[in-house]
């Protein structure tokens, strides 16, 4: 299933006839961290009028914090965590709303952790609740657009330790399959199409979750503590959802508000700078040109030498540089870098002497690669090659 994304304003609400007062919804949150109680409810407590707020917890003193006049609360048993609040403890309360929002704490397994763990929980907060506004707008989704039916934030993303470019079975691929087969799920379930869908956080027609509470789930189905970070059904359940959606015949989209989508751009851009910086200063690819012609430059490059051993560069500048680092990959050492006039050239660069095309003594073993961008150069380059009568020669 191809990705799809929705911005969604967060700052305004958007012109629609749609009273979502008239709107069965709640938010049900599943809370475990005592010190992430006050981070939660500055979401919660701003939630628009109409909208049910559902506290779900296995520690009283966390329900405590909560005014039962505002709040619905629910204890749980302390096993299967943010799963088993959703499948077991939700159960009944969930199928009495049209909507229902699913979110739950997260924190850090270590302090090398802490900065992703902390962004991934803005991220799933703030696409799923940043304001009263945004939360109306999302509803208002849902009634004007037919075909979605569920909305998930972006999956984690920062730099290499984010899913959301290569996506992330998580060792589950074995376990979604057996649990769509135990839920009579007639979906396809592709190994190289990783789902969308993490950390059981999520906007939600609830009669799309029909089939996922066709199994009555008890909290022994869910493992003890302490739970392996990977393979367990929990990590199951997070990726089903996607296909729960797909079998009840509905769409799933990557909801973002307005706010988090112009941060997020600009994250990327400092992440995509660094990868072009790297990119240049590595292996000499500059554009997305130099990415697709890659692979049969090289195979060029390489044939080029097995046929004129000595191999020169006509070029000492950027084009230069590059075309050395891609022979420095290649395993290949020039015998020397060609300028029109030495006058004002190094002796070498990166140990390859730099000599005049004045000096070059041309044997039957000798080749030119023409390093230079400009094409006027390339030009100027080629008609003085002509007239030595030297021949052997590619561009780079």
């Amino acid at each position: 299933m191809a990705e799809s994304y929705r911005i969604i304003p967060d700052s305004r609400r958007v012109e629609t006839e749609v009273d979502i007062r008239k709107v069965r919804a709640a938010v049900l949150a599943h809370l475990f961290y005592e010190d992430q109680v006050e981070y939660s409810k500055r979401y919660l407590d701003r939630l628009p009028n109409g909208i049910d707020r559902i506290i779900l917890s296995a520690k009283e003193e966390i329900l405590a914090q909560f005014p039962s006049d505002r709040y619905i609360k629910i204890r749980k048993e302390n096993r299967g965590r943010d799963i088993s609040a959703l499948l077991v403890a939700a159960r009944e309360a969930i199928f009495q709303y049209q909507y229902i929002c699913f979110v739950h704490d997260k924190r850090e397994k270590s302090p090398d952790d802490r900065e992703f763990v902390e962004l991934w929980r803005k991220n799933l907060w703030d696409n799923m609740l940043q304001s009263p506004e945004y939360v109306a707008n999302l509803i208002d989704m849902f009634e004007r657009e037919s075909r979605i039916g569920l909305l998930v934030p972006l999956p984690p993303h920062q730099g290499d330790n984010g899913v959301w470019l290569k996506g992330n079975w998580g060792g589950t691929f074995g376990l979604v399959r057996n649990l769509a087969k135990l839920l009579g799920l007639a979906v396809e379930i592709c190994y190289d199409a990783p789902p969308v869908t993490y950390s059981t956080v999520f906007w939600a027609r609830t009669k799309i979750l029909r089939k996922l509470y066709s199994r009555e789930w008890t909290y022994s189905d869910f493992p003890d503590e302490p739970m392996r970070d990977y393979g367990e059904l929990n990590h199951a359940v997070e990726r089903i959802l996607q296909y729960v959606a797909e079998d009840a015949g509905y769409d799933t989209a990557v909801a973002l508000s307005s706010t988090f989508a112009a941060a997020f751009i600009l994250q990327l851009k400092e992440e995509a700078d660094r990868m072009w910086e790297r990119a240049g200063s590595v292996f000499g690819i500059r554009n997305y040109r130099d990415i697709d012609v890659y692979g049969q430059r090289a195979e060029t490059i390489r044939q080029f030498q097995k046929a004129h051993p000595d191999l020169y560069l006509y070029g000492a500048g950027r084009a230069g540089k590059d075309c050395l680092r891609m022979c420095t990959l290649l395993g290949i050492v020039p015998a020397g870098i060609l300028v029109t006039d030495r006058k004002d050239a190094p002796d070498e660069i990166e140990g390859i002497r730099i000599l005049s095309v004045s000096e070059l003594e041309i044997s039957d073993r000798t080749g030119i690669l023409i390093t230079v961008y400009e094409t006027d150069y390339q030009n100027a380059i080629i008609s003085s090659l002509d007239r030595m009568e030297f021949y052997a020669y590619i561009v780079y």
